[in-house]
């Protein structure tokens, strides 16, 4: 039973349906390209750390996903939910019961490292959550040393408000947040300089 799970959650790369903000800078194809590369980006950086998992939405038959297998991942899942909240709920609840830590994660941030995943259970020895932040108002990494439902219901998904009302909510059941130094995440044009140098797509 591994100590510590990571749930990295991921799209299906459909030119048109993901990374749309950046449109703007990247015809639909590009941006799906980029959002495979940093799919399997962040599973190379973040699977020497823990038991690393993929949780996808949409066609788990992909070829995306068996590359993922091959870069460090040790199972892909299909990810079930109406909305992320749900998604990530039962992504936590499933993950609790084979692993003592949860710790979920997104593949807009490949800036995330190892040491991140580390320093989240680290701050999980005494906290009931850990953060990454995001620049946004979100966040790019959460930890969970148990299931804590108030995170997944009613948050604006997608808004600067995400961190802030998710900390609002744990505060109020009375469970004890670790906020940790922020990542970038890249979601709009203007984040694209914040691409790591070796990441290829």
């Amino acid at each position: 039973m591994p100590e510590l799970l990571i749930a990295q959650l991921a799209r299906a790369p459909d030119a048109g349906k993901v990374k749309t903000r950046l449109f703007a800078a990247l015809e639909p194809a590009r941006a799906a390209e980029l959002h495979a590369a940093m799919v399997l980006y962040i599973c190379r950086q973040l699977s020497p750390a823990g038991h690393l998992q993929v949780w996808v939405q949409g066609d788990m038959s992909d070829p995306l996903f068996a590359d993922c297998l091959t870069q460090g991942a040790r199972s892909l899942h299909p990810q079930h939910g109406d909305d992320l909240g749900a998604r990530m709920s039962h992504i936590v609840k499933t993950g609790l019961e084979t692993a003592g830590r949860v710790l979920l994660v997104g593949s807009d941030a490949p800036g995330l490292k190892a040491s991140h995943v580390a320093a989240v259970a680290a701050a999980l020895e005494s906290a009931d959550a850990a953060f990454v932040p995001a620049l946004d108002g979100g966040y790019v990494m959460l930890g969970l040393a148990g299931h804590c439902p108030e995170l997944f219901t009613g948050i604006p998904w997608g808004t600067d408000r995400v961190l802030a009302l998710s900390l609002e909510a744990l505060a109020g059941a009375g469970r004890r947040a670790v906020v940790l130094d922020p990542v970038p995440d890249i979601d709009r044009p203007e984040d694209l300089r914040y691409l790591p140098e070796d990441l290829v797509w």
